[in-house]
């Protein structure tokens, strides 16, 4: 995929022409996606609630495309790279996927349907 008509997809959701989830679908036709396509949804819980106070929602392609803004300085601190990350929700059956609960009790969710 170019990354012109990446920039203009995104453009495109800056400036609240499309939602994320069209931008998500035109990258997916742009890149030739697959049919299987997941997305991706990430809760945050504080500590005790059952509700999450953040909920996003997002395309697993347009996911992708957003670790290109992390700097790399972040990223070369995480135990796993994040391509390995992506390769294995890739693979993987929808469902919750990854789960984890701090010291003070929040803890945060990540599924993919």
């Amino acid at each position: 995929m170019s990354n012109d008509a990446t920039l203009r997809i995104l453009r495109m959701v800056s400036d609240g022409k499309i939602t994320a989830e069209q931008a998500g679908k035109l990258l997916e036709a742009i890149e030739g996606a697959s049919p299987h396509a997941k997305q991706i949804t990430l809760l945050v819980f504080e500590k005790g609630k059952e509700k999450p106070e953040v909920r996003i929602n997002l395309p697993l392609s347009l996911a992708r495309f957003a670790m290109n803004f992390i700097p790399a300085s972040v990223l070369a601190k995480q135990e796993i790279p994040a391509e390995t990350i992506f390769s294995a929700l890739d693979e993987a059956q929808p469902g919750k996927v990854f789960g984890i609960k701090d010291e003070d009790g929040k803890s945060v969710e990540i599924y993919l349907h």
